[in-house]
């Protein structure tokens, strides 16, 4: 569960280097991809880091699957699990992107820069599945009830910010860096929150 609050602050403290590291970047308007693209100068700095992150996410993807397994409460344990796996899924998605670089802007399409949306789209839609699932699954978790609201509240934010994003990267809009660290900021956030609750209920004897 602690790798739930690590990976958050490695993806962090990543995104903080690389922009001080690349002078030209600008995180107000450039997506975080663009820090590892093909060509970026500092991508043998970054791609462990970023590697690490995906590692931690799965880590704790793992353990909620573990703990959804192990709860006493059978309604939607399915459900859960499916959440947890799908987390799973995101990490290896985001490690897997590693090896597909964005194309730089102005360059010609490639096809490791296409691999690289379409890997990014599906990492995209597994972060919303996630917290979805795993939802569902608190709503019915004795004592976790509320931390299925908040994961929908989550989603819906992630939807709205994830829309915007969507429109202003491809644009090359000022302020597409700040749209999708809106969207990467709510579900570090809720990977922070979730790992908490669920550290300190392992620590009780709970949940479930």
């Amino acid at each position: 569960m602690l790798c739930g609050i690590l990976a958050p602050a490695v993806y962090v403290a990543t995104v903080i280097l690389g922009g001080i590291l690349r002078m030209d970047y600008s995180q107000k308007a450039q997506a975080v991809s663009a820090l590892i693209e093909a060509g970026a100068p500092n991508k043998w700095l970054l791609n462990p880091l970023f590697a690490i992150y995906n590692l931690l996410t799965g880590a704790f993807g793992l353990g909620l699957f573990m703990t959804v397994r192990a709860s006493r409460q059978t309604e939607r344990r399915l459900v859960g699990s499916l959440g947890a796996l799908a987390l799973v899924f995101e990490a290896v998605l985001g490690f897997v992107t590693l090896f597909f670089p964005q194309d730089p802007r102005g360059a010609a399409p490639t096809f490791t820069g296409a691999t690289h949306i379409v890997l990014a789209g599906l990492s995209s839609l597994a972060t919303a599945v996630t917290i979805l699932l795993m939802g569902l699954w608190f709503r019915k978790a004795p004592g976790l009830r509320g931390y299925g609201t908040y994961s929908f509240v989550t989603v819906v934010i992630i939807l709205m910010t994830g829309g915007l994003a969507a429109w202003a990267v491809p644009t090359g809009n000022p302020f597409a860096g700040v749209f999708e660290r809106l969207v990467i900021g709510t579900f570090l956030q809720w990977l922070v929150v979730i790992a908490l609750k669920m550290y300190q209920s392992e620590a009780s004897g709970s949940p479930g």
